[in-house]
């Protein structure tokens, strides 16, 4: 916003020859206002305050801010009382206070008056004396008493009131064709009879002891002495004649300022002299001056017609600026006794002393590198070789190449070496005659810098192959190189060599080395290297100036060195100028001491002129000036600056605006903050005045922003705020989610016992399970066993009953045969053995055991069911089990199948079984 706001117009006038102050000028696109500015005014704070033509304009040094009139209308005039800002306007006249917030709020004092205003009333003054307000408009004054907010009007010629004054602690005011009155006891009071007056229109009044010292349209100083009315100071007739002065303003050391509509503004001196002149041409951005006022710091304010202006009358700059391009960059100054030289980018120009105006020196058109003064003689080093100066002529004396500097030999007088664009030179000297002895061979290496070190010997310094030390025969006139000092780490661009305190260093941006003789080496020097190491710098090139003193040049300041009494330490001096301000092509810095102890820098469009006393950088105040806060996508709000009530989680992006009241030229104000509680860290240093931080989350923060003009500090300024806890981060809630925490375990746990004490008993009745799965596997594999064993005797029993049916079938066919031989009693006595072993009690016997083995429960079973069942019931029965056929059960009950068929039909009887049931399925399923 600063940089926006300053146009860098260093004014030139007569002739492009006059050095003014710094100007500052605001464009009303800048301000964001009208373009009139009636009135100015500043609070204790330091805030500017303007009556402008669109409302009343608030500048704090960073930001503008605008506040309209209630009924929108031109504001003509402002006067700071305390923290109330008061304004004047067409037909509405108030004040304006600060609230918490930052802003400023307006209250009108419309009620107060014991009458109506007249229609279309404006109140184009207003001064304050004591615990009073007196507002004027050309229909009357008003007394305003702050005490009781009370409003009377002063009685008074009826006539226009033209102006209203304030001169030590009375207040005057001229009435139309009346003349000048003051105010005694709240009535007016006549001072100056109109027939002292006549035609003359009063625009300033102020005192000198006991006269009273009035200024007047046209430019005239008077004095009133109670009787009559002089001419104080001589008229300007040359420079004020037909000049309409509109303000005016008188200075503690006696000067004046006049603002006119026609020509800018004029700064006499005590006796009416013209000190200064500021006007459109050089500097101001209108000519007419509506308002001229004077701040804390003794910058003069401008109140113009089209924008504003503010001149640092006090500060120790002079400029001059070539707006129209007619000098171009001073690349380097000179001054003696009867001129000022300056060599630029354009050729060589001079200007009388004591004179206005600068000439171009004919001949010299071209690029002016170098001016120097060597044994009563002024070279200049220009791009067409060398030429010598003498009052306002020029006469080239060397025109093989581009000169860059000159230096007279030390051994052996009468010589002088030239470092050229492209080697090294000599002339030579004969009752002033200068002739060109040609160029030294085997150098052709660019040399900017030439330092004698004593017989014939001296050193160089190319920027791309190092240092170089010389020696020059000037009988053979040829030049050896003793040693050559390469670039390892360090750059050459824009280096420099030289001399100071009698030893001999290299100076590049990155660091600066002293030649040590014994070593014959450059290293870092404990005290000068150390000065320089710890400059942001932006070039290396160091100029040693006629008073002692080494100049460098670094980012925000250009500073010099020089030897400290008889401590042989060394003493620094910073002056405070940013580099976008000299805005000159690096490498050509160049600052040259003056006659009259003062210092010219030249710069990329004229000059800077200041004294050896630098000014010190005043005491200034940082503050906060608004914070706002918002929730995401939502209007930003202000905050009350003094109340730290917590902020809502939502609305958690937050702006700070802040800044230093500073109205200088020269002055760049930086800033570094940081957040505590979101990082402890400094910010890099920035000209920015507005931070914003968004999305913060709850916690406590500490907002801390410090500021400084070039090497001054300023103390930082906090401010502290929270952000609220969500309501579901809240501690209440965080009681409840304990609570809920604690529940939740308790259920949990209480649900993992029960789940605990189910899996134990799933588990236990899983185990009794596999315990009964195992005993029924065992009772499976215990019945399979038996299924096995009683298979097996199944088996047995089959292949037994079998066997027995064979073995009976087989007696039976013995026995037949037997029987059909009709043998002798032997045969008989055969027989009955044959039959007494198919006997069938026998058989039954045998069947019956290996029967029980194999299906011992069948007998208890079927019997328990038919209990009348007979033994030969049960042996058929038992027969079926083993799914016997009838033809099979025949030889073992030893009858026919027949009878077989008969058992099984009165077996079925017996069992009472139906019809469709199978005998053997029935007596096998039992």
């Amino acid at each position: 916003m600063r940089i926006l706001s300053i146009i860098l117009l260093f004014a030139v006038s007569l002739g492009m020859a006059q050095e003014l102050p710094p100007v500052i000028n605001f464009d009303p696109n800048q301000y964001m206002g009208g373009n009139q500015n009636w009135m100015i005014s500043q609070t204790p704070n330091g805030n500017m305050y303007i009556a402008n033509s669109t409302g009343l304009l608030e500048y704090t040094g960073e930001e503008w801010n605008l506040y309209p009139m209630p009924n929108n209308t031109i504001v003509r005039s402002v006067e700071v009382v305390g923290e109330r800002v008061y304004a004047g306007a067409y037909m509405e006249i108030g004040y304006w206070e600060r609230t918490g917030t930052g802003r400023l709020e307006y209250s009108s004092l419309l009620s107060q008056f014991p009458d109506p205003l007249r229609d279309g009333e404006q109140f184009w003054h207003i001064r304050h004396l004591d615990d009073f307000l007196i507002f004027q408009s050309f229909e009357g004054l008003y007394l305003y008493n702050e005490a009781n907010e009370s409003i009377t009007k002063i009685p008074g010629p009826p006539a226009a009131i033209t102006n209203l004054f304030k001169a030590g602690d009375d207040i005057f005011f001229q009435v139309m064709a009346r003349g000048l009155y003051t105010i005694r006891g709240n009535v007016a009071q006549q001072v100056i009879a109109e027939e002292f007056l006549q035609q003359i229109e009063v625009m300033h009044i102020t005192r000198k002891g006991s006269d009273l010292i009035l200024i007047s349209r046209n430019g005239m100083i008077y004095s009133w002495d109670g009787d009559s009315l002089e001419a104080a100071l001589p008229a300007l007739t040359g420079e004020l004649q037909g000049k309409s002065v509109f303000s005016a303003l008188d200075l503690e050391d006696g000067t004046f300022l006049l603002g006119t509509v026609e020509d800018g503004i004029f700064h006499l001196d005590k006796e009416g002299a013209l000190i200064n002149r500021f006007n459109q041409e050089n500097g101001l951005l209108n000519n007419t001056v509506l308002h001229l006022y004077v701040d804390r710091e003794q910058n003069i304010w401008a109140g113009l017609d089209h924008g504003l202006a503010v001149i640092n009358l006090e500060s120790s700059f002079r400029s001059h600026q070539d707006i129209y391009g007619k000098l171009g960059s001073v690349y380097a100054s000179f001054q003696t006794n009867t001129h000022l030289y300056l060599g630029t980018n354009q050729g060589l120009f001079f200007r009388r002393i004591g004179e206005n105006g600068f000439e171009f020196m004919e001949g010299t058109n071209g690029q002016v590198w170098n001016l120097q003064f060597i044994d009563g003689y002024l070279f200049a080093g220009h791009n067409n070789g060398t030429f010598l100066i003498e009052a306002e002529n020029a006469t080239r004396i060397f025109d093989r190449t581009g000169t860059w500097t000159i230096s007279k030999t030390e051994g052996t007088p009468g010589f002088y070496v030239q470092g050229h664009y492209n080697g090294l030179s000599l002339l030579r000297e004969i009752d002033g005659e200068f002739k060109d002895l040609g160029m030294l061979e085997d150098f052709p290496h660019s040399s900017k810098f030439i330092v004698q070190t004593g017989n014939d010997e001296f050193w160089t310094v190319n920027e791309h192959k190092g240092i170089f030390r010389l020696k020059l025969d000037f009988e053979k006139q040829k030049l050896n190189i003793l040693k050559n000092f390469s670039f390892d780490t360090i750059s050459g661009i824009n280096s420099s060599i030289f001399k100071f305190n009698d030893s001999l260093y290299f100076s590049s941006r990155e660091r600066l080395l002293k030649y040590d003789p014994e070593e014959e080496n450059f290293k870092p020097d404990s005290g000068l290297s150390e000065i320089f190491n710890t400059k942001e710098l932006i070039s290396g090139k160091v100029i040693t100036t006629g008073d002692g003193r080494i100049w460098g040049f670094s980012e925000n300041t250009i500073f010099n060195v020089e030897v400290s009494g008889f401590s042989n330490t060394y003493r620094e001096n910073s002056i405070y100028l940013p580099r976008e301000l000299r805005n000159i092509t690096l490498g050509y810095e160049n600052i040259s001491f003056l006659p009259d102890d003062s210092y010219l820098l030249g710069i990329s469009n004229g000059y800077l002129k200041f004294e050896e006393e630098f000014t010190s950088i005043e005491d200034y105040e940082l503050r906060i000036n608004q914070i706002t806060a918002s929730a995401l996508d939502a209007e930003p709000h202000l905050l009350d600056l003094e109340n730290e009530e917590p902020f809502h989680y939502k609305t958690n992006n937050i702006t700070f605006k802040y800044s230093i009241p500073v109205f200088k030229k020269f002055y760049r104000p930086e800033y570094s903050y940081r957040l505590l509680g979101l990082s402890s860290q400094w910010s890099p240093w920035s000209q920015n005045s507005v931070v914003s931080f968004t999305n913060l989350p709850f916690g406590d923060y500490e907002f801390e922003v410090r500021g400084r003009i070039g090497d001054k500090y300023l103390d930082p300024v906090l401010y502290s705020f929270q952000i609220s806890r969500p309501w579901y981060l809240s501690f209440t809630a965080l009681t409840v989610y304990f609570l809920f925490f604690i529940l939740l375990v308790y259920l949990i746990n209480k649900l993992y016992k029960r789940k605990h004490q189910k899996v134990i008993r799933e588990n236990e009745k899983e185990l009794r399970m596999k315990n009964l799965e195992a005993e029924k596997r065992i009772i499976e594999l215990q019945n399979e066993q038996l299924e096995r064993d009683m298979e097996s005797k199944n088996k047995e029993l089959a292949v037994s009953t079998m066997s027995l049916i064979k073995k009976n079938e087989f007696l039976s066919s013995i026995k037949e045969k037997l029987k059909d031989s009709r043998a002798s009693g032997e045969v008989s006595s055969v027989i009955k053995t044959i039959d007494k072993d198919i006997s069938e009690e026998d058989n039954w016997k045998f069947f019956k055991e290996a029967f029980n083995n194999a299906d011992k429960d069948f007998f208890k079973k079927i019997k328990s069911r038919h209990p009348n069942l007979t033994a030969n019931d049960l042996k058929l029965c038992a027969y079926l089990r083993l799914n016997l056929t009838s033809k099979e059960i025949a030889p073992l009950l030893n009858i026919s199948v027949k009878s077989v068929e008969i058992k099984r039909y009165r077996l079925r009887k017996k069992m009472d079984l139906e019809h469709d049931v199978n005998l053997v399925d029935y007596i096998l399923a039992i």
